[in-house]
C-alpha cells in the first residue's frame, strides 16, 4: 500500500514516525480556544441501503463524563492492516476535549461537513474539526462503508476495501510523477478554458482509477445534506434538535475530500460555502453558475516517494472565475493539512514540509475560520496569517 496525492505515506516511515510518536513524542492533541464546550455523538444517516457514518462535534453547554479518545485500538487496527504499522504504535487513548451526548450550546449555529482524504477516516483532521466546534459550528465528519478506514452504523462495523487506496511502489511513483507535472500546466493555464483542457487530460492520466469511487462519495453527501432537516426537527434523535440553521451550510475536506467540497459548492445550492484543503478539483465538479463561495488552500513542498511537487495556485482559474479565495502555506507538504501535521518527525522523511506544526495548525484553523465567519455569518474581518500568501479574486 503506498499513499498517492491523497491516501497514505509509504509503511516504512508511518511505522517509525508512529512508533516514535507513541513512544516519545506524543503528537500534540487538539486545544480548541472558543467559547463552548465541545460535545460529541456518533450518528448513523440511513435511507434504505445507503448509510454513512457521521461522527459529529457541536458547541456544547456543558461537559459529560464521557469522552471520545483520540485514536482508539478498532481504528488503529485498521491502519495497521492497511499500512502496516504496529497497532500499539497507532492506538492512542488519550481524551479528546470533547463530550459524549453533551447538551447543545442555546441557538441556532451553522453546520459544515468534512471530508477526509482518499482511504482516511473521519477525525483525521481533529484539530482543525475540535476548532471549528468551540467556536459554535456544527461539524459532520463522515466516514464512508467500504471506502473510510472504519465505518460504524449500530453494532455492523465495515472496514475498507482491498481495492481502495491500494498501489504498488511503481505506480505510485508514476502517478506522482504524472501529477506533479500536472500541478505545473495548471498553474501556468492563463484561462478557464485552458485550465479545462488541461485538467481533463490530467484527470485521465492521474485520476482514472478513483473516478468510479467519486459518484458513491456524491451520493453519500446528498443523503447527508438531505437528513439535516430531520436532525434539526428531532424525527431523527440526537442532540441537534432546534439547533441547526438550515440556511448556514458549508463543506471543507482534505485532497479527495476536498475535491468533493468544491463538488457539492459547485452543484448543490443547499451548500453556500465550499473551502478545499490541498485537494484537486475534477473537470466534471465545474457548473456554470454556482452559488456557494470556494477557497483553496495549497502546499508547495511535497515530496511523496522522492517525487517533489508544488500545488500552489493549481486551482487559480477556478477561484477567479468563481470569485473565490487562496491560500499558499509557504513551507507545507500535503500531510501538514491534516493530523500528521503534528508528527513532526515526519519531516525527517520528507513527508512533511519544513513549516512549524504550530504555525500550520493555528494558520490553518485560522483561515478556515475566517472564511466560514465571512461567508455563514457576515463577519468580514481578516487577519493576515504569517507563513500564508492569501489572494481574493
Amino acid at each position: 500500500m503506498k499513499r498517492i496525492w491523497f491516501v497514505a505515506i509509504p509503511v516504512f516511515l508511518i511505522v517509525i514516525a508512529f512508533i516514535a510518536a507513541s513512544s516519545v513524542l506524543s503528537p500534540e492533541l487538539p486545544s480548541p480556544s472558543g467559547k463552548h464546550q465541545v460535545g460529541y455523538q456518533r450518528l448513523t444517516i440511513a435511507k434504505g441501503e445507503r448509510w454513512v457514518d457521521a461522527q459529529v462535534f457541536y458547541p456544547a453547554s456543558s461537559p459529560t463524563n464521557m469522552q471520545p479518545v483520540a485514536m482508539p485500538q478498532d481504528l488503529a487496527e485498521q491502519l495497521s492492516k492497511s499500512f502496516g504499522i504496529p497497532t500499539i504504535a497507532m492506538t492512542d487513548e488519550r481524551a479528546l476535549l470533547a463530550y459524549t451526548d453533551a447538551p447543545v450550546a442555546p441557538g441556532k449555529h451553522p453546520a459544515l461537513i468534512f471530508n477526509h482524504g482518499h482511504g482516511m477516516y473521519a477525525t483525521q483532521n481533529s484539530h482543525n474539526i475540535l476548532e471549528l466546534a468551540s467556536q459554535g459550528y456544527i461539524i459532520f465528519a463522515l466516514n464512508h462503508p467500504g471506502h473510510s478506514l472504519l465505518s460504524k452504523n449500530g453494532q455492523q462495523t465495515v472496514t475498507k476495501n482491498d481495492d481502495v487506496s491500494n498501489y504498488t511502489e511503481e505506480e505510485a511513483k508514476t502517478l506522482l510523477t504524472r501529477q506533479a507535472l500536472g500541478n505545473d500546466q495548471l498553474r501556468a493555464t492563463t484561462s478557464l478554458d485552458e485550465w479545462k483542457t488541461k485538467m481533463e487530460v490530467i484527470q485521465q492520466e492521474a485520476f482514472a482509477d478513483i473516478v468510479d469511487q467519486f459518484p458513491v462519495w456524491i451520493e453519500n453527501n446528498k443523503l447527508m445534506l438531505d437528513a439535516l432537516p430531520e436532525l434539526n426537527n428531532g424525527e431523527q434523535q440526537s442532540q441537534l434538535a432546534n439547533a441547526i440553521d438550515l440556511a448556514k451550510v458549508g463543506y471543507f475536506g482534505h485532497s479527495f475530500g476536498g475535491a468533493v467540497a468544491t463538488h457539492m459548492g459547485m452543484n448543490d445550492s443547499r451548500v453556500k460555502a465550499a473551502f478545499n484543503l490541498d485537494g484537486p478539483v475534477f473537470r466534471w465538479s465545474l457548473s456554470d453558475n454556482p452559488t456557494a463561495s470556494f477557497c483553496f488552500a495549497y502546499g508547495d513542498s511535497n515530496n511523496q516517494a522522492g517525487v517533489r511537487s508544488d500545488f500552489s495556485w493549481a486551482n487559480q482559474q477556478v477561484a477567479i472565475a468563481t470569485n473565490g479565495c487562496e491560500y499558499v502555506f509557504q513551507g507545507a507538504a500535503h500531510m501538514n493539512f491534516s493530523d500528521l501535521n503534528e508528527i513532526t518527525i515526519l519531516k525527517w522523511f520528507g513527508q512533511l514540509g519544513p513549516i512549524g506544526a504550530k504555525l500550520m495548525r493555528e494558520n490553518l484553523n485560522q483561515s478556515l475560520l475566517q472564511f466560514f465567519n465571512q461567508h455563514l455569518r457576515d463577519q468580514t474581518e481578516s487577519l493576515k496569517l504569517s507563513g500564508t500568501q492569501m489572494k481574493q479574486h
